[in-house]
């Protein structure tokens, strides 16, 4: 195996105020959400703190795998998971998963393993990620699950613990991710079988961006440990492909990150931006020749994230140029596409 190297070089942004992302239900999974990622090498991720500048632009790219939201239903197993609302298909993996205001939960696994299939039931659900999440924003958690085994019943359970410790800029090898948050925490976990005791540790790093319904980046690293013995370790990353980048691209430069979703727009847009104290903001969305076609003045109070809704029905599909300028001569853009 190829040596795992640190490439990972972090600073602060300079001259550069992003806003506090947050992460709550309108960036929960939806059915029919369909996301590629890109296999890494694992790489330390060490620091967080506000505006920081994660440069992961030497990432070695290895191979895609391709996830998708699913009615559970369509899995053709919903039924032994009856609170899941919907389910992560990813091929020999099936998680299922509950999302309401409060957070996404999986409530249980199904998985195949050559001609061995196992039915995960969670008694005490595992929170992936709480509603609404922000820079340091903590939360604890503990899970219980049980599945059939050659004949026997396997219980298992653990606990988790994460913070987000920063928000800043992510550089993948392609391009510049602006207005991200990072979540770094450890699971832990003790799985008995007859004879058998499985101990396993993970460390992992996520971020997120608001707007995209699921993880932007994750590095982990794990280590196992079978009947107390040598612990076996295994590091990976993965994160977001570039065929997927207008899922979250964005072209926000001068200082206020913009949001805006869905992707595509129908008859309305919502639009999150970040800034810093009393300010009047414009919002207005230009057609391709430039034409403002929408047009929004908000005053906002204090810093922090703000939310409006942007009228679009009736606009012609196509593409179009969403920007923000305030009184205090800074400004933010993003492109959007209306069906």
């Amino acid at each position: 195996m190829k040596d795992l190297v640190a490439l990972c070089a972090i600073g602060m942004l300079p001259g550069m105020l992003l806003a506090q992302p947050v992460m709550d239900e309108s960036s929960a999974p939806q059915v029919g959400d369909f996301l590629t990622y890109t296999s890494a090498n694992y790489v330390p991720i060490p620091l967080g703190g506000e505006n920081v500048l994660w440069d992961l632009s030497g990432l070695a790219p290895g191979a895609e795998s391709s996830l998708s939201f699913t009615e559970p239903s369509a899995t053709g197993f919903g039924d032994l998971y009856p609170s899941a609302t919907l389910a992560l298909d990813g091929g020999t993996v099936i998680q299922f998963m509950r999302s309401d205001a409060t957070g996404l939960y999986v409530v249980g696994v199904y998985k195949e393993i050559g001609a061995t299939t196992l039915q995960i039931h969670f008694t005490d659900e595992q929170l992936f990620l709480p509603y609404p999440c922000t820079y340091n924003t903590a939360f604890t958690d503990t899970l219980a699950y049980y599945y059939e085994y050659s004949g026997g019943t396997v219980h298992g359970g653990g606990n988790s613990s994460y913070t987000a410790d920063g928000f800043g800029t992510l550089v993948l090898p392609y391009d510049t991710i602006y207005n991200v948050l990072k979540l770094t925490g450890v699971d832990t976990s003790m799985e008995s079988i007859p004879g058998t005791t499985y101990l396993t540790i993970s460390h992992t790093v996520y971020f997120y961006k608001p707007g995209l319904h699921y993880y932007l980046l994750s590095a982990t690293q794990l280590t196992q440990t079978v009947n107390g013995g040598q612990p076996q370790s295994a590091n990976y990353g993965y994160y977001l492909s570039e065929g997927m980048l207008t899922a979250v691209g964005e072209q926000a430069r001068k200082g206020i990150g913009v949001e805006a979703w869905p992707v595509p727009a129908h008859d309305r847009l919502n639009v999150s931006y970040g800034v810093a104290g009393d300010r009047q903001v414009d919002v207005q969305l230009h057609d391709a020749t430039g034409r403002s076609v929408r047009s929004v003045r908000q005053h906002t109070v204090s810093s922090g994230v703000q939310n409006i809704l942007l009228d679009v029905l009736g606009l012609p599909a196509g593409i179009y140029l969403l920007k923000l300028t305030d009184d205090h001569g800074q400004s933010g853009s993003r492109k959007v596409v209306i069906e």
